[in-house]
């Protein structure tokens, strides 16, 4: 391998993937070489750090990004520091207010979120913002005062301050602040002006609060894992894949680390808009299953859906995320009796114990056991032959919630496969269907370690022709963030009527100042100028509306009628007479650094193919057994088919045929359809 190395890695639930890109491997074209091994929970980052220590490569890489799982499980697991919230006063309960709705429209009881803060952590203070900016009421540093005190007393290290219309005017959150930072050394203060300078308290409270709770993990984490890397000799500069589907210096994740929870999955998104664009298939739909959940998202005209809010953990994040449907159908996910009937997940069994047939401890039985079960993984090949499977723990788990349903330990499987799969199945009718989008028009794209196992039957159920199992498909998430750029995304209020001179003055004037600190930012990334690309756009909605569309700003004289487009797009109708609001500025800044898509690197394979019995409805089949790295361009696979490779394996049943295409991608049809290559 050369010295100008390109890692990726992606930390899971179950497995951390490795990418290596090599573009001077001394063969005069870049390769690319893929690793996986299990996730370490208790230590994210030592999952990481055993996998390049395993590869002896961290001394040879120039360029590193990697997925964290480390703000997201301090999330789920409720273990990040204690902080404490300080608000106008008046204003405590906005975090169990939210939005003053039910989640169950059935339930006449809404459920209690359960809020990062305690009821007895949140303090007041007397200030009062209007709604313009101006100051009704001004700051009573006496409040401050006695909330520094508590502090001291309760030894709270951080503190989210979130006043009222903040992002108009922070004069009182800056005040505060100081005043914090002069009575409580050593506290750390997040301003929910500078997290999330838009409209909307509850959305701005709850995302100044996370991203206060995650603030010390994320950091103590990233500063060991760049200290550990040093100590390998790795001068790489550390790369972070945001939720937004760029990436970020580890220096600057600090900004807002919250836009790390849906690191992973984001790289997944990524590498689906990537494949769009590379392989001419500009709709597509992902699925990326792992070994906790599976992801789904959509890829339209070749470009991927961003939203400017997600909700995780109970709490409602105010930032560019990518659009994912997330559920928790996974190769761990664990299979039970309830109620008479047959249940998948959400509970996994991750990587510690795992699946009983990683012979690790796992008692109970899930979806890889099932796969084992049925022919459909090699006990004595999986991962690469670096990790074999225990068939009849696999069997005696399943049998176990057979005998409770009737049924032998095949016919278990049988149906927990069937039930993970419709699980997908409608999660993806769920970003389509109920959208009014047709699958049927588009490639479904499946990766991850167990994607390519369950894709036909999906494409099968949703009436779906073509199916694409990219390279290194089983680390596609980590091979995704090779190919993200680097991107900041930045706002500011802008109240008003569309049409208003004052308003669009305004506008153009946030666009400036949005623009000028983006540049800022990728001139602290090291991004050149000519690698630069700055995108802005308006949130705007018709009058008397509450949510706002994304409309990007070409020409503000266009504004209006884009709005109306736009909105129309989305909800099949428009109001073009109706008086429109904006909102928000919005700006992407964004460096163009992503890897260029390029050809597979197979290595030439020393197993010869075979036959082994795999179950396809009810009945066992004789099947053939080939290698990834040993199908030949453009030479058509009749099913039943089963291909292996490191990382993952792709089921090809009996009335669909497999091509190898371009960029070593596999193209699965059915029998009556020709593959494009």
């Amino acid at each position: 391998m050369s010295a100008r190395l390109r890692v990726g890695v992606d930390i899971g639930g179950t497995f951390t993937d490795i990418v290596v890109m090599d573009p001077d491997s001394g063969t005069g074209r870049a390769t690319t070489s893929t690793y996986k091994v299990l996730s370490t929970p208790h230590d994210p980052s030592q999952g990481m750090l055993r996998g390049l220590d395993e590869l002896g490569i961290a001394a040879g890489v120039e360029y590193l990004v990697h997925g964290t799982t480390a703000g997201l499980n301090a999330l789920l697991s409720r273990s990040g520091d204690r902080i404490a919230l300080v608000t106008t006063h008046g204003f405590a309960d906005v975090l169990r207010l939210r939005r003053a709705g039910n989640d169950d429209i059935w339930s006449l009881r809404a459920r209690n979120h359960d809020s990062v803060v305690a009821a007895g952590d949140v303090r007041t203070v007397r200030e009062r913002i209007r709604y313009d900016g101006g100051v009704e009421t001004p700051l009573d540093l006496g409040d401050v005062d006695a909330v520094a005190t508590w502090l001291r007393a309760e030894e709270i290290g951080t503190v989210a301050v979130c006043l009222l219309h903040a992002h108009q005017n922070p004069v009182h959150e800056l005040a505060v602040r100081d005043r914090l930072a002069e009575l409580v050394p050593g506290l750390s203060v997040v301003l929910s002006h500078q997290v999330s300078p838009e409209q909307g308290e509850y959305e701005r409270t709850s995302t100044t609060v996370a991203t206060a709770y995650v603030a010390r993990t994320v950091d103590r984490y990233l500063t060991n894992l760049v200290s550990e890397l040093a100590a390998r000799d790795c001068t790489a500069p550390l790369q972070v894949m945001r939720s937004s589907g760029g990436v970020c210096s580890a220096e600057l994740v600090s900004r807002q680390p919250i836009q790390t929870i849906l690191s992973g999955p984001a790289g997944g998104v990524v590498a689906a808009q990537t494949l769009a664009r590379g392989l001419d298939r500009p709709n597509l739909i992902a699925i990326d299953m792992g070994g906790t959940s599976s992801d789904v998202s959509l890829v339209v005209d070749g470009t991927m859906a961003l939203s400017t809010e997600g909700e995780i953990a109970d709490h409602v994040m105010r930032m560019p995320v990518v659009e994912l449907h997330t559920i928790g159908a996974g190769g761990g996910s664990i299979a039970r009796a309830e109620s008479g009937g047959l249940r998948v997940g959400p509970k996994s069994a991750g990587a510690e114990p795992g699946p009983a047939c990683y012979g690790l401890g796992g008692k109970n039985p899930t979806v890889t056991d099932a796969q084992v079960l049925l022919g459909r993984l090699d006990p004595q090949w999986f991962l690469g032959g670096r990790m074999n499977l225990d068939l009849d723990a696999a069997e005696t788990a399943m049998r176990r919630v057979g005998d409770e349903l009737g049924l032998d330990a095949v016919a278990t499987a049988e149906g927990v496969l069937a039930v993970a799969n419709s699980m997908m199945a409608n999660a993806i009718r769920t970003l389509t269907l109920r959208r009014g989008v047709d699958p049927r028009e588009f490639t479904l794209v499946a990766f991850g370690g167990a994607g390519p196992l369950h894709s036909v039957a999906l494409a099968e159920e949703l009436g779906i022709e073509e199916i694409v199992i990219p390279y290194a498909m089983g680390v596609l998430s980590a091979w995704g963030m090779l190919h993200a750029d680097v991107r900041h995304d930045v706002s500011l209020p802008v109240a008003g009527r569309y049409g208003d001179p004052a308003v669009t003055e305004a506008l153009l004037a946030a666009i400036d100042r949005l623009r000028a600190e983006g540049d800022d930012l990728l001139e602290r990334e090291g991004v050149p100028a000519h690698a630069r690309e700055f995108v802005a756009s308006a949130d705007m909605r018709y009058a008397g509306q509450e949510h706002t569309i994304a409309v990007v700003v070409d020409d503000p004289a266009d504004l209006g009628e884009t709005f109306h487009t736009t909105y129309r797009q989305h909800y099949g109708h428009a109001m073009p007479e109706a008086p429109v609001e904006l909102v928000n500025a919005r700006l992407s800044a964004i460096g163009r650094v992503g890897a260029a898509l390029a050809e597979g690197s197979p290595v030439p394979p020393d197993r010869p193919e075979g036959t082994r019995r795999v179950r396809f409805d009810g009945e066992d089949t004789e099947t053939r057994i080939v290698y990834r790295d040993a199908l030949a361009d453009g030479v058509g696979y009749a099913g039943p088919l089963v291909v292996q490779e490191d990382g993952s394996t792709t089921l090809v049943p009996p009335g669909w045929s497999l091509r190898r295409g371009r960029y070593g991608a596999l193209v699965i049809t059915r029998d009556n359809e020709e593959a494009r290559s």
